[in-house]
């Protein structure tokens, strides 16, 4: 049985299903690669967990947060990124000592919090890097 014969719109109706049952086979392989994938992961037993850590953040108006870093602890942004929520985060450095604080401001916000700072231990960074 010939399945393409020159009948016209017959032709184009059985092209059309091909098309569409070898598109159906490669979204069910990809389907089953990732199932695979998945449970390759689980496999090798990594242990995946969403944690949320509570604690009260200084929050001040951005100009003020940045001041104080440069004025009174000899800080200057070293590095910053938007973050997945469009959040802008900002790296702090004071060259002379090592100290560093992390800051973050939402969009449309004009506070900002320090969410974590530290001292020179562990410091492995670069002053090239600005």
């Amino acid at each position: 049985m010939r399945l393409f014969c020159k009948c016209g719109s017959r032709t184009a109706h059985l092209g059309k299903l091909w098309i569409k049952i070898l598109m159906t086979i490669i979204v069910i392989y990809a389907m089953v690669s990732a199932l695979k994938f998945c449970t390759a992961i689980a496999q090798e037993d990594i242990e995946i967990e969403t944690r949320t850590y509570m604690k009260g953040l200084m929050c001040a108006k951005y100009a003020d947060i940045t001041g104080n870093l440069e004025q009174e602890h000899g800080e200057t942004r070293k590095w910053w990124a938007i973050n997945s929520h469009n959040e802008l985060v900002e790296l702090f450095v004071n060259n002379e000592n090592g100290a560093w604080t992390i800051i973050i401001t939402r969009p449309n916000d004009p506070i900002s919090c320090a969410l974590i700072g530290g001292d020179h231990s562990g410091a492995n960074y670069s002053e090239d890097f600005k």
